[in-house]
């Protein structure tokens, strides 16, 4: 047998090296080829005959989802076995953890103690092949199984000693419990329970016996008990609602909260557990109507907020990430189960997932027969929900990707069904470093008193947001700054004045330097506000604005070849 490609004296292909290499790089991983070889799962990763094919289109195709893993993501397992229509739901997620294996991921970071055969009694592999045992073996139609009493507390285990191997972990801090985190991979764990969640809701008679068995602890557990996001993840959600609450945040406090962030999406307990408990809140969902009783209208209402709540709460979905997406493909592929979902504030979720998620293609073809009945009965939260995934969407993507026609329906129906509220609110989350869409949105049509009766009235806003000038631009965006953001953005030469030595901003600069925190000076800000907002661009290329005529005069020896330059490339 030939050696595996991690044994000594193992030949890799010069090609697999390279574009290992090049996965490496573009991952922000700086470790060299040997030490990405050592990484768990590696071994495996390298020996499927796929891979090869895959990281090639991968890397030729400009960074998108390999083939293969945009496959598995339109596969429903409709067809064939129980056990079949489960692995086929399941390829996704195993997709994805393969993918993981070559860029360094946590979800191959093995358990603090060795496996044994058989598991340690009470320990992770033990709890989880036991509700594995119960759920898909225990079961026999028409009879009851003892052993499903069992699962509240064997599913506690579980979350229990993931919280506690990620405290540690993450934290440093020791738990005698960690000798009972005995894994290879933790993404074993995960991937278990995804079956396990997938088993249930494709067979809502197994479903329904387990909560029969399991009587109100389970339903406690599954249905009420709030998500485990960790103290690593509520920290990092404090500052940052700490930090966007304060007016005069500086760039040393965004960095730090950046570094409490980062060490938040270390732990992935959460992210782990959303395997199942996302697969099993949309059971109840989607089962509402299977027997038209009264659980299962109780289970439904109860999944159906929380569901809502975790998908378009920006903490909740950093915690919980592409499991909790894969765990929602039965909504989005369910026409009337989205409709429901929209209206019941959901509508944010799914652009999210066009935003943010492995899901990206997948989500964009549902969101292009989106009916207009998922956009009835939205509540100002929800649609800030849309505008703000919206907005991230365009910060990273550009503008050219505002005359999309996904974004023109979003837009139209939203304004035709509730006016200028969303795009107002909408404007005041905007950031200094964020596309001014929607203040450019609502000061047009407000200023100009726009009718936009109909899509192709959209899609010529639309284009001519995307065909303003940089500099008309500018002014938008210092417009709708805070007064905090507008002083820190004065030495930023894309804003105001573009001259090296204008003398308003050095007047501003050394008013700046007498500032206290906290105290308003309505003149000084009013001079502040003036001088951002009143620049006019350079006539022959739009780019470069000055807030006057010297300005433009006394930098014209640098701006000339700049400004020719710009002319051509227009």
């Amino acid at each position: 047998m030939p050696p595996r490609p991690t044994e000594p004296g193992a030949v890799l292909d010069p090609k697999f090296k390279e574009l290992i290499e090049a996965f490496s790089n573009m991952n922000n991983q700086v470790a060299p080829l040997e030490l990405s070889l050592m990484r768990p799962g590696i071994a495996d990763a390298i020996l499927d005959p796929d891979l090869m094919t895959n990281l090639q289109a991968f890397m030729s195709s400009n960074q998108q989802v390999m083939p293969d893993v945009k496959k598995s993501m339109f596969k429903k397992g409709e067809k064939g076995t129980l056990d079949e229509r489960i692995a086929e739901r399941c390829e996704f997620a195993r997709m994805g953890v393969k993918l993981a294996s070559l860029s360094g991921s946590p979800l191959m970071v093995k358990g603090p103690v060795p496996l044994r055969d058989p598991p340690v009694k009470d320990g992770m592999m033990y709890s989880v092949r036991a509700i594995e045992r119960i759920v898909r073996k225990g079961y026999k139609p028409g009879k009851k199984c003892a052993e499903f009493s069992q699962l509240a507390y064997l599913f506690r285990r579980v979350r229990h000693l993931l919280r506690v191997f990620y405290n540690y972990y993450v934290g440093k801090r020791p738990h005698p419990d960690l000798i009972f985190c005995d894994w290879e991979k933790v993404a074993d764990v995960g991937l278990t329970l995804h079956e396990i969640g997938i088993c249930l809701q494709l067979d809502p008679p197994r479903l329904r016996a387990i909560m029969a068995g399991g009587g109100s602890d389970l339903e406690v557990f599954l249905l009420e008990e709030p998500f485990d996001v960790g103290i690593f993840r509520r920290a990092a959600n404090f500052v940052d609602e700490a930090l966007s609450a304060d007016a005069e945040a500086d760039d040393d406090q965004r960095w730090a909260a950046g570094k409490v962030e980062n060490h938040a999406d270390d732990d992935i307990a959460a992210h782990l557990f959303s395997w199942f408990i996302g697969d099993i809140t949309v059971a109840f969902f989607l089962n509402e109507n299977a027997h038209s009783g009264e659980d299962e209208r109780r289970w439904a209402e109860k999944a159906i907020k929380r569901l809502v709540f975790w998908s378009t709460s920006v903490a909740y979905r950093k915690a919980l990430g592409d499991p909790l997406t894969d765990a929602m493909r039965p909504i989005y592929w369910n026409t009337p189960a989205l409709v429901k979902f929209s209206q019941a504030g959901g509508l944010g979720a799914l652009f999210g997932d066009w935003t943010n998620s492995l899901c990206k293609d997948w989500c964009e073809e549902v969101l292009t027969k989106l009916p207009d009945a998922a956009w009835e009965n939205q509540t100002p939260t929800s649609l800030q929900h849309v505008t703000r995934e919206l907005q991230e969407l365009l910060a990273h993507k550009g503008n050219i990707l505002t005359t999309n026609p996904i974004l023109v329906d979003a837009f139209f129906n939203m304004y035709r069904r509730y006016g200028l509220a969303p795009f107002r609110a909408a404007s005041k989350a905007e950031a200094h470093n964020d596309p001014v869409i929607f203040y450019y949105i609502q000061h047009r049509i407000k200023g100009e008193d726009l009718p936009m009766r109909s899509r192709e009235d959209w899609r010529k806003l639309l284009a001519e947001y995307v065909a303003m000038p940089r500099a008309a631009r500018k002014r938008y965006s210092w417009a709708n700054l805070s007064v905090s953001m507008q002083w820190a953005c004065l030495d930023d030469r894309d804003y105001g004045c573009s001259f090296e030595g204008c003398k308003e901003r050095e007047a501003l600069e050394a008013l700046r330097e007498k500032r206290v925190r906290g105290m308003r000076e309505a003149k000084i800000e009013e001079r502040l506000e003036k001088w951002g907002s009143k620049p006019k661009a350079c006539s022959a290329c739009g780019w470069t604005a000055y807030c006057c005529g010297q300005c433009q005069k006394a930098d014209w020896g640098r701006h000339k070849p700049e400004c020719l330059k710009k002319r051509k490339k227009a």
